[in-house]
């Protein structure tokens, strides 16, 4: 039994070789043909690990996912600027592009940073969206993070460099913001910092803004749905 086991087991070996050589071909030949389909794979993989790694970074030894969040926040407010300068907002242009690239720059509107933050708490394990705030007309005229902290989502503004909390650390929802504490300081904030980039007409914002406010997911803190129906179009198109 021994002498004739011994044959079968080599032949099972070479079998299961040859098995596991074609598997790694095909995943190899996969994985080419998706990159160059959607070269964005690269960045999406590169940054998952390098936010991971800084968020891990920034929320060490910290078991609150208020001080979580919060900490987090003040690091895309230092990293991604928004209109520091005057001249930004006539010389920096728009540019679409994925938040790695917005981290790389270390600019972005305000969705753009939004975003950049949304990425981030999405991948430590929080529930994050964008919110895009909406005037009377339907028109949008700012765009905001939020992220679920304790059962309640908590508003942060990367633009203005704005956390929608109190002083107890305890987030303000956008239902309560109507003749709040925190929004009259909110305004102060925004007001301050239109002065500072001359901005002549600067945008009215408005409690109701908030509350008629359209949520956005995008990859990767959208739908796996979403994220498959997104990789289709890339694939055909």
């Amino acid at each position: 039994m021994g002498k004739n086991w011994n044959p079968l087991r080599s032949i099972i070996k070479k079998k299961l070789l040859r098995v596991i050589i074609k598997t790694a071909l095909v995943s190899l030949l996969l994985f080419a043909i998706f990159v160059c389909l959607m070269p964005e794979t690269y960045d999406y993989t590169y940054g998952y690990f390098l936010f991971h790694r800084i968020g891990k970074n920034l929320t060490v030894n910290m078991t609150s996912d208020f001080d979580k969040a919060v900490n987090v926040a003040f690091w895309v407010f230092d990293h991604i600027k928004q209109f520091d300068h005057p001249q930004q907002a006539r010389f920096m242009p728009v540019i679409d592009d994925n938040f790695l690239n917005i981290y790389r720059r270390g600019f972005g509107y305000c969705d753009q940073g939004a975003h950049v933050y949304a990425t981030m708490m999405h991948w430590l394990g929080f529930e994050s969206k964008l919110l895009m705030l909406r005037k009377e007309d339907g028109v949008s005229p700012h765009t905001v993070a939020v992220v679920k902290v304790n059962g309640k989502f908590m508003v942060v503004d990367t633009s203005y460099k704005f956390i929608f909390a109190d002083d107890k650390k305890k987030p303000v929802g956008i239902d309560e913001l109507e003749g709040s504490e925190i929004f009259d300081e909110y305004l102060k904030v925004v007001k301050a910092a239109n002065i500072v980039l001359k901005i002549k007409e600067p945008v009215e914002i408005k409690p109701s803004y908030f509350r008629n406010g359209t949520y956005f997911e995008t990859f990767p803190y959208c739908s796996w749905r979403h994220t498959f129906k997104k990789v289709i179009q890339k694939l055909i198109h």
